[in-house]
């Protein structure tokens, strides 16, 4: 904190025994001090995370040089692969902390554009509007005008890039020309960029097809997959449809905004929102909401596991199956609940759909410890927990499984073949607990490959990754202890 003005507080001191000197006048209570704190300087100063809600250490860019992380910024993921990543981005991007020294003003302006293109959109604004991010860098702009095209901020995006004092021939700027000269009804300034873009090789296949539909005004005949964020504000402008099947590639931030964009089906809003929790970009409070807001008629509600079985695939059918949860509150239903839950993650039919239920029924799985369940529901409790990173949780549904004290011999063979497969996927979670689980069950487990070189080149690669994922893993607790 900033220490008091010593002139200011001369200057009250001063009027206050002028006041009380004047005859006639009660005596006056000051004010309290009021602290004061400097504003944050920088994007990298500038953060919307705590302690307490999951920020770094503010020590975290000590030491860095900027070089490395403007390259790190430049190719950080627009799709992050695992939510891990997606929830590293957050804390690392969002907790504030003094910049790398020597850093310039861009490199914040990329941290920004790094936010908003995976999902972080209204936490970009925030750092922006917070911080004293430069107003004139093309980098902050780019950020902005991204976060614009997400928002449906057409216009307030095409004038971010007109009031550009540099940077305007980089390949984003010249791109989102041709859409705001389309949107301004310059067809042949429209046509003269595109060309130019054509030319220079700047545009890829997708970038191509939405900027000449943009161009003429027209939509294509075969349907477009929105990637971009300007690919997406194109396919606005044009009424282009966007179904589930055409999310597949989508950048993080056009995902959230599908999510949150009411002119969409609740399919495709479902689609993107569990794509998007997958990533780790988005929480489970948007399904909870999303689920929440598709009306249903009472007798879908009570036939909800048959209509699951009808249509597993259907994004509504997660929906249809989390309210039908929902209403099984009281304690007589804790059985029939259990199994609708198992119901609701055998459905998910990919990665980022069984991911984003695991993490939506996380409290409702942890309130069903010690309820008798079947073998099979038992099995998608454990790989819930592990999906969430409870190794401890896993264990115990696995351990529900065979039962106390019973072997793997006891269930039938797919069951037990399920059965010691999680056990080694926990090993990798949490060895120790692993180990324990499988010699109650008499499993073995599977040795892993020592971290050494050598060896076939499948194997080494096989290493590499697992060496990898250790040292990030380091590399992160090394950073949350400020280490």
């Amino acid at each position: 904190m900033s220490k008091p003005n010593r002139r200011f507080g001369g200057f009250v001191a001063g009027l206050c025994c002028a006041v009380m000197a004047v005859p006639g006048y009660a005596q006056i209570a000051l004010p309290e001090a009021v602290e004061t704190a400097p504003l944050a300087r920088d994007a990298f100063s500038t953060g919307v995370l705590d302690r307490s809600n999951g920020a770094l250490a503010p020590t975290l860019w000590n030491g860095a040089d900027p070089q490395v992380i403007d390259y790190l910024l430049t190719l950080a993921p627009a799709r992050p692969a695992t939510p891990s990543i997606g929830e590293a981005m957050r804390r690392m991007l969002l907790s504030p902390g003094s910049a790398p020294q020597g850093a310039p003003p861009s490199l914040g302006g990329k941290k920004l554009l790094a936010l908003a293109r995976a999902g972080f959109i209204e936490e970009a604004r925030t750092v922006a509007s917070l911080s004293n991010a430069g107003r004139g860098d093309p980098w902050t702009g780019q950020a902005l005008a991204v976060a614009d095209l997400l928002d449906g901020e057409t216009q307030a995006a095409c004038r971010r890039g007109a009031n550009l004092a540099s940077g305007r021939d980089a390949p984003f700027w010249v791109k989102l020309r041709v859409f705001c000269y389309a949107e301004a009804g310059e067809q042949d300034a429209a046509d003269l960029t595109l060309n130019i873009l054509r030319e220079q090789g700047l545009l890829s296949e997708a970038d191509s097809a939405f900027l000449t539909a943009a161009a003429i005004g027209a939509a294509p005949k075969a349907p477009l997959a929105p990637e971009t964020p300007l690919q997406f504000a194109v396919a606005g402008s044009l009424d282009l449809p966007i179904a589930p099947g055409l999310i597949a590639n989508a950048h993080g931030g056009v995902l959230v905004a599908i999510a949150g964009d009411e002119a969409f089906d609740a399919a495709t809003r479902i689609a993107a929102a569990e794509r998007a929790v997958a990533m780790g970009v988005a929480g489970s409070e948007i399904l909870s909401a999303l689920f929440t807001g598709v009306a249903f008629e009472l007798p879908e509600l009570a036939n909800a596991a048959a209509a699951a079985r009808q249509r597993p695939a259907d994004p509504l059918t997660d929906a249809l199956l989390y309210q039908s949860v929902q209403e099984m509150n009281a304690p007589e239903f804790i059985r029939d609940k259990a199994q609708r839950i198992a119901t609701a993650l055998g459905v998910a039919d990919t990665f980022q759909r069984a991911y984003a239920l695991s993490v939506l029924y996380a409290e409702d799985i942890e309130a069903l410890e010690g309820v008798l369940v079947a073998p099979e529901e038992a099995q998608r409790f454990a790989a819930a927990r592990m999906a969430a990173g409870d190794a401890v949780g896993a264990a115990q549904w696995l351990r529900a499984m065979v039962g106390e004290g019973a072997s793997v011999a006891a269930l039938p063979e797919p069951l037990a073949l399920a059965f010691i497969d999680q056990v080694n996927l926990l090993a990798l979670l949490d060895p120790q607990t692993a180990a324990q689980v499988a010699r109650s069950a008499g499993v073995s487990l599977i040795q892993s490959p020592p971290l050494t070189p050598g060896g076939a080149q499948e194997d080494q690669a096989g290493r590499d990754g697992v060496s990898t994922a250790r040292i990030l893993e380091a590399a992160f607790d090394a950073a949350v202890d400020g280490t």
